[in-house]
């Protein structure tokens, strides 16, 4: 009886740390998904870096609500189009840190002429 009391002290805690690498894992995931979303949007020709960040935060809020909380979404523009998006996982353990960030990045769809030599 002791034994298995001793052995529970141990074996909970670890568990509860699996199922907090596993939420972790599921927030990254999603938040990269988000990000990768918001490149798609923003990277198409005529879309704004607004169009690619309000994509990006949309899908997070919506598709990714219940991995990652509290997201927010950042980016620049130019040639190539970069977002990150920002939150936190679901926490069982309040001593660890869940915070996630992820980034994607895709070119600027642009369209040219072939010139004959």
């Amino acid at each position: 009886m002791v034994a298995a009391a001793i052995a529970f002290t141990i074996i909970l805690p670890l568990l509860a740390a699996c199922f907090q690498a596993a939420l972790w894992f599921a927030a990254r995931d999603a938040a990269l998904s988000a990000a990768q979303q918001g490149v798609q949007a923003a990277r198409a020709q005529g879309a704004t870096l607004a169009t690619g960040l309000a994509t990006a935060c949309s899908y997070a809020q919506t598709a990714a609500a219940g991995f990652l909380h509290g997201a927010s979404c950042t980016g620049s523009a130019g040639n190539t189009i970069t977002i990150t998006v920002t939150g936190h996982a679901p926490s069982l353990l309040p001593l660890f840190g869940t915070g996630v960030t992820e980034q994607a990045q895709g070119p600027r769809e642009r369209f040219t002429t072939r010139t004959s030599p």
